[in-house]
């Protein structure tokens, strides 16, 4: 057997092995962020992400479509997230087109933590390649401060409460009230409006599960052949900041997503549709998604810490009062 043909034999018994990388001779993926990733930060603005995909010379493929699939960083050790039911699921589920090998999109990444983006790429000749991206978002630094103040806020109670209660007869009930005032939160939910027969579809919408947004061309547009430009854009109304968007995207007949609304609030979903010959159509919704309590083991670690924090400043306080009134 000559070298050519033991290489040839090796490649086809080893390249199985090696899983997305399998086809990457004939096609190449590239994905990019803007802001860059070490920039993003949680909840802050909408980033704007971009995929190139292109062929073994590197030119951009001319017809094709992508798999896109980006899925939320998985549960921390202690402390969870603001949104603890997202982590570990999946935010976005769609297939785009490309158009000059490109795909854009916008998409708000709700928590911290390392993202995993996987992508399938299929191009118009059948060449297939498959590559998962994983890349981290940071906390606000907001946020962070927002924590220390509160922080200290409960170490000051904790303090006060000491010293007004040293000397006095007071039950550790009445200082885990006080604590209870300042941590407890109550919770909401609100129904899923119906989604009437309209070119626009959003299932009910619950926290912690994706739900498929569909649109579809107008009348008999999709019969008669024709295509359409889909722009369509959801926004977190009381935040008022786009969690998703895609622009101009070609489709013919229906297009579908799923999509994860990260809490119980309201949300806008807005379609335009141009087709060639037609007025452009809107469509637009507003989802009220259902919320849910969090898990247990999410707020227990907390609660245990704050409550810690009040604890610390008790002590202090107590041990500044009593040796204030020991004589010298």
């Amino acid at each position: 057997m000559s070298l050519k043909n033991l290489l040839a034999v090796l490649i086809f018994l080893v390249g199985p092995l090696f899983g997305s990388t399998l086809r990457a001779g004939e096609l190449n993926v590239d994905f990019k962020t803007t802001p860059p990733s070490k920039l993003l930060r949680a909840f802050v603005d909408p980033t704007d992400l971009s995929l190139l995909i292109t062929d073994t010379g590197g030119r951009p493929i001319e017809q094709g479509t992508v798999a896109i699939r980006l899925e939320a960083p998985r549960p921390g050790r202690f402390f969870s997230t603001d949104f603890p039911l997202v982590e570990g699921t999946v935010l976005s589920e769609m297939r785009l087109p490309l158009r000059q090998g490109r795909a854009n999109w916008r998409q708000l990444f709700p928590i911290r933590g390392a993202y995993r983006l996987s992508l399938e790429v299929v191009s118009g000749d059948g060449s297939k390649a498959r590559k998962t991206f994983v890349f981290d978002v940071r906390e606000s630094q907001k946020k962070w401060l927002a924590l220390a103040v509160f922080s200290a806020g409960l170490v000051v109670l904790g303090f006060v409460a000491g010293r007004v209660f040293t000397g006095a007869r007071a039950s550790a009930a009445s200082v885990m009230a006080a604590g209870a005032l300042l941590i407890g939160s109550p919770g909401m939910s609100r129904a899923q409006q119906p989604a009437g027969m309209a070119a626009l579809q959003v299932e009910p919408a619950t926290v912690g599960q994706p739900s498929e947004v569909r649109w579809r061309l107008p009348g008999d547009s999709a019969a008669g052949g024709r295509a359409g430009l889909l722009t369509l854009t959801i926004t977190h109304l009381e935040k008022k900041k786009v969690v998703f968007a895609v622009e101009k995207i070609a489709v013919a007949g229906e297009w579908s997503m799923k999509f994860h609304f990260p809490d119980g609030g309201e949300y806008r979903v807005a379609a335009v549709g141009n087709v060639p010959g037609l007025a452009p159509v809107r469509n637009e919704q507003v989802i009220h998604v259902v919320g849910v309590e969090p898990p247990a083991g999410a707020m227990v670690p907390v609660l245990s810490f704050f409550i810690a924090l009040i604890a610390v400043g008790l002590g202090l306080g107590r041990w500044s009062k009593l040796r204030a009134a020991v004589p010298i």
